[in-house]
């Protein structure tokens, strides 16, 4: 039984990169408890004989580690919550067509540098007109035509 403190050590190694892929900061614990026990049974003599032994050392520093530092690191890796406060910054903006735009077809229009494929819901805008951009909805502009 040679191979167990590898087996625990790249089970600790999976569990930890398996954090990446789960909600809720858990499995890093399992993973720190895996790693601990393959550790262990490489250092001290006999203990990677002890299958019970290694399950329960796995099992106690999984939890303990859980209890004592799930909190802490929590609050240390918490995400940024961004509210939307409502405002898109481009409403009100003006965009120039490059693309001509009807109710049935979109086409693009240059702002702040780039291209944007854009949508009008009233008249129909030709190449080279100026649109108001009236919202923002994910990569496309609903512009209307500037009077």
């Amino acid at each position: 039984m040679e191979f167990l403190p590898y087996l625990w050590l790249l089970a600790g190694v999976l569990l930890i990169g398996l954090e990446l892929l789960t909600p809720g900061f858990v499995v890093i614990f399992f993973g720190i408890g895996a790693l601990l026990t393959g550790l262990l049974s490489l250092l001290i003599p006999g203990f990677s004989a002890s299958l019970l032994l290694q399950f329960l050392v796995w099992g106690a520093s999984s939890l303990l580690s859980l209890f004592a530092f799930r909190r802490l690191f929590k609050r240390t890796f918490r995400g940024k919550v961004i509210e939307d406060d409502g405002h898109d910054e481009f409403v009100g903006q003006t965009a120039e067509v490059i693309e001509p735009i009807s109710q049935k077809k979109a086409g693009r229009v240059s702002f702040q540098g780039t291209t944007w494929k854009a949508i009008t819901y009233d008249s129909d805008v030709a190449a080279g007109d100026s649109v108001e951009i009236m919202k923002k909805d994910n990569l496309t502009l609903i512009v209307s035509k500037r009077e």
